[in-house]
């Protein structure tokens, strides 16, 4: 009974982990993770495409899944060379095609929101209004492609690619390059949107700030699973990730509530929806600094 110590603490951390058989999980490498996390990624985007269940769900979570797993495979762009270009071609194809009903599934939810528990007279009839479109364009969907099979099949196709590409190349000089270049489109469309607020600048600077975000906390994971620090990055990093997140936040919520009003203006009921504008204006004023 060599293997037991008399120390009692070393009998918890080495005698019961060779008793038991639980030895220590040896880290994986930075590419190994990095080629994980984007198979882990398109699994859950399949999932949610056939998620019968709650089918706004499932697109609101596949859309998402779909930015994240660009979002992932930019980091490797350096490596990945002209392969990621077909590959980004069809992750846009499968977002665009899922884009009109991601967008009236969150129409529906922020003007319940926004009329609260016990909505006017107007709010009622306006949620009403966008609820039949969402559904809607949810049955027409689903008429072109049932099931989403031909969506699940692409998805299929596009993982098989992205598993094909060079992972063994991205290593963390890669990734922390393409981390830094990252922050200066960022602070670029800053510097945009300061000299001129349109939708554009805006949405450019939301999509820089978002991608960012997932990047940066796709890095924290990375470097958690590899058992490796952040070094000199790690407050840069962190204070970054807060940022991004705040930023984005505050942009997606505003370029939802500018979408909100655009859907109601097309029900074409001044009446009726002249007042549930004027609120949301009451509720862009609070994002004036963004």
């Amino acid at each position: 009974m060599t293997l037991w110590c008399q120390s009692r603490r070393r009998h918890r951390c080495l005698g019961r982990a060779i008793y038991e058989g639980m030895t220590p999980k040896p880290a994986m490498s930075i590419p190994t993770a990095m080629a994980l996390f984007a198979s882990r990624e398109c699994r859950g985007i399949a999932r949610s495409l056939a998620n019968t269940k709650d089918r706004h769900a499932g697109i609101h979570a596949a859309r998402k899944g779909l930015r994240r797993l660009k979002s992932l495979l930019r980091l490797g762009s350096e490596v990945f060379g002209d392969a990621l270009v077909e590959i980004e071609a069809r992750i846009g194809k499968l977002a665009t095609g899922l884009s009109p009903l991601r967008d009236a599934h969150v129409a529906v939810t922020l003007a319940t929101h926004l009329g609260g528990p016990r909505p006017s007279a107007g709010w009622a009839e306006a949620i009403l209004v966008l609820e039949h479109r969402r559904d809607g364009r949810l049955v027409e969907a689903l008429h072109k492609d049932p099931r989403f099979l031909k969506r699940r099949h692409a998805m299929r196709d596009l993982c098989d690619l992205i598993e094909r590409l060079p992972w063994r190349l991205v290593k963390r000089g890669v990734v922390e390059a393409a981390l830094d270049a990252g922050q200066r489109r960022v602070a670029s469309a800053q510097k945009r949107v300061r000299k001129g607020a349109t939708p554009a600048n805006l949405h450019r600077w939301r999509r820089r700030a978002r991608r960012m975000r997932m990047q940066l906390q796709y890095w924290k994971r990375v470097l958690s699973a590899t058992h490796k620090t952040a070094h000199h990055r790690a407050k840069q990093d962190k204070a970054a990730t807060h940022a991004m997140a705040k930023l984005s936040d505050a942009l997606g919520a505003k370029q939802d509530l500018r979408a909100l009003r655009v859907q109601l203006r097309a029900i074409r009921k001044p009446g009726l929806t002249t007042p549930l504008v004027e609120q949301i204006a009451d509720e862009l004023k609070k994002f004036r600094k963004v």
